[in-house]
């Protein structure tokens, strides 16, 4: 696949979307998306109704944040971790609470993206999407498995496209940088009727700035939603994204160290689509049953890493798909007592065939599938004008695994008018992925899911209108972590970790055009039994951006974000080596201007003080750089 044929690719496919459609998940019948939060909820909840910990950017923050990649943009949530592989070709894996990044479940418009199939235990590489493709991310901290069964250990990340039951004027972004950066995007809502439509078009080109890191895409996403009768709701999407990148391989020392400028990789592509139908069934019954599909595909080379004894030439080509089928439903049993039950279905494959180089290619083939069936129940309960109370409970029935039952409490108490207690508690686990499970040379089949128990509580303070502050504690505690035995050379389950901390975040809206959002994160972590240190995790993060329209056309921000020295390692001297990266600091500017009712005008300078780190080892982080992007509007909203 070449990205050069992009914008054919694209057209051809959004001229066939008509076909296919699905919907993640969905506000209310009767509500807007911006009043309810829709992950971590077997239905949407009201946020002062949801006791979890959650952190919302909306759409006027993500374009006042305005930021190159999607990683860039996480890393203003307290409690995201982003780790970076040296450029936008190089890895983007987002973890939470100090969890591995295969803990934390990705999700596209409610749908799963992480992938089993990949080495890295199935963590996903945000890099994939723009930042400027997404109107809303939602993140709710702690496990998640009551609600979404499997992988859910550390929380959900949900990355939300633009509402089609919401009519927008058709947009051209267009930005070029500096180093052949160039991102376009199309967007364009229409309603015809009872029927809402919102199709988004995408190519980027991402090189030059770190040298061997490039990464280019072309995406195109349509969704539908259809008002067929006033109680009965049919709502979809589908979406398909082509990408090629390069990097240098991981571990290998980076453009400053590395033996070779040999470089990775890869080509992919994911599909995801699907359909839900929402019926208002009687007055206190609501349902909703909703399938969907995703499909990714990758064929990836390495040359492995110098002087090749640990890591030799590898490759592989791999193809993952997974179906889901959900029924639930809602009944309002009163006023303050909301009551969700229902079963879902999921039915996963993967297939690698591969090799690794030892003279002769070795084979590491595999070809696993696997079913879960789930029944769950969900409880909202307001037993006083002050108390809400929440429980989950889910039942998992996986192949080839004993069953998994979960739970999840949370509480919220309103102390004062102006302050909230909220306390949270939940169970997660995680099945081995199929990497883990069949790889020919590691892999290990009596692995066992890796499990994990957490809690959380903290005050929700709201002084004066457009202020709110909110401190939260937390801990979790990960048992039979996937860990890879040199000596056995396989997978086991053996490490048990620890993680507890601390999170602080501001929201103030000052005026009508100040804005500010502060936040940090502290994070202990800590590896029972072992005298070992987890890699790629600070203790601190913490960050700050302000937005000020000063004239009436015209608005400015800054976005610091700082974190403390990081442990990584490398295998560039031909032994693993750990050492500690120096902390992060980064500041970036932008500039905006309504130059007219059709056009607006955006700079942006990213790394604006030029500081010097690295974001791996041997992998110096760009410099500072400049991008200048103009949207057109075309039509009224």
């Amino acid at each position: 696949m070449t990205i050069k044929h992009a914008t054919h690719h694209i057209g051809l496919l959004a001229l066939a979307l008509s076909g296919v459609i699905h919907a993640g998940e969905s506000a209310p019948l009767d509500s807007a998306l911006e009043t309810v939060l829709v992950t971590g909820n077997y239905t949407p909840l009201a946020a002062q109704d949801f006791t979890a910990s959650a952190s919302v950017l909306d759409a006027t923050q993500l374009r006042q944040l305005n930021k190159r990649q999607l990683g860039d943009v996480l890393r203003t949530v307290p409690g995201v971790l982003v780790e970076e592989q040296g450029g936008s070709g190089g890895l983007t894996a987002v973890s939470l609470r100090g969890g591995e990044a295969n803990f934390t479940q990705i999700l596209l418009d409610g749908i799963p993206l992480n992938d089993p199939t990949n080495a890295r235990g199935g963590s996903y590489d945000v890099g994939n999407i723009s930042a400027v493709s997404i109107e809303r991310i939602e993140v709710v901290r702690g496990p998640q498995s009551a609600v979404y069964g499997s992988d859910a250990l550390a929380g959900v990340i949900n990355l939300i496209s633009a509402n089609p039951r919401e009519p927008r004027a058709t947009t051209l972004r267009a930005e070029l940088g500096e180093s052949g950066y160039r991102d376009i995007n199309l967007a364009s809502g229409v309603q015809v009727g009872e029927l809402g439509i919102a199709l988004d078009l995408a190519s980027r080109e991402d090189d030059g700035r770190v040298p061997g890191s490039t990464r280019d895409t072309a995406s195109a996403n349509l969704r539908l939603s259809w008002q067929l009768a006033p109680q009965h709701r049919l709502s979809g999407q589908l979406r398909h994204l082509e990408g090629e990148r390069s990097s240098y391989p991981e571990q290998s020392g980076g453009p400053l160290y590395a033996a070779s400028d040999a470089l990775d990789d890869s080509d992919y592509r994911d599909t995801t689509a699907g359909l839900a139908w929402e019926a208002q069934l009687a007055p206190r019954w609501r349902s909703r049953l909703a399938a969907d599909y995703f499909d990714h595909r990758e064929d990836y080379q390495s040359p492995g890493v110098a002087p090749y004894l640990a890591v030799p030439p590898n490759g592989s080509s791999t193809d993952f798909d997974r179906s889901q089928l959900s029924w639930v439903n809602t009944l309002q049993l009163a006023p303050d007592y909301q009551l969700n039950l229902g079963a879902d279905y999921r039915d996963e494959s993967g297939e690698s065939t591969g090799y690794l180089d030892l003279g002769f290619p070795l084979p590491t083939d595999y070809t696993l599938s696997r079913q879960t069936r789930g029944l769950f129940a969900d409880v909202h309960a307001r037993l006083a004008p002050r108390l809400l109370l929440q429980g989950s409970a889910r039942h998992d029935r996986p192949d080839s695994f004993d069953s998994e039952t979960t739970l999840r409490l949370g509480a919220r108490y309103q102390l004062l008018p102006t302050l909230d207690l909220l306390a949270n508690w939940g169970e997660g686990f995680k099945l081995p992925s199929f990497f883990a499970l069949g790889h020919g040379l590691v892999g290990n089949p009596d692995l066992q899911p890796e499990t994990a128990r957490g809690w959380d509580a903290g005050l929700q303070w709201q002084p004066v209108d457009g202020l709110q502050v909110t401190a939260t504690a937390f801990g979790n505690r990960y048992r039979n972590l996937v860990d890879f035995d040199a000596e056995a050379f396989t997978n086991v389950n053996r490490r048990e970790v620890q993680t507890r901390g601390g999170e602080w975040q501001l929201a103030w809206q000052a005026t009508t055009g100040l804005s500010l959002q502060a936040h940090a994160t502290y994070t202990d972590i800590d590896v029972i039994g072992e005298d070992a240190r987890l890699l790629g995790r600070p203790e601190w993060q913490a960050g700050a951006w302000l937005n000020w329209a000063f004239l009436p056309r015209w608005h400015t921000g800054l976005d610091y974000q700082w974190n403390s020295a990081v442990p990584a390692s490398s295998m560039h001297t031909g032994a693993t080596v750990v050492s500690e990266l120096a902390g992060r600091q980064r500041l970036d500017w932008r500039l905006g201007w309504q130059a007219a009712p059709w056009l607006e005008l955006a700079l942006a300078l990213d790394n604006l003080l030029d500081d010097d780190y690295q974001s791996a080892v041997g992998f110096a982080a760009p410099g500072r750089s400049a991008r200048l992007a103009a949207t057109l509007s075309f039509g009224g909203a």
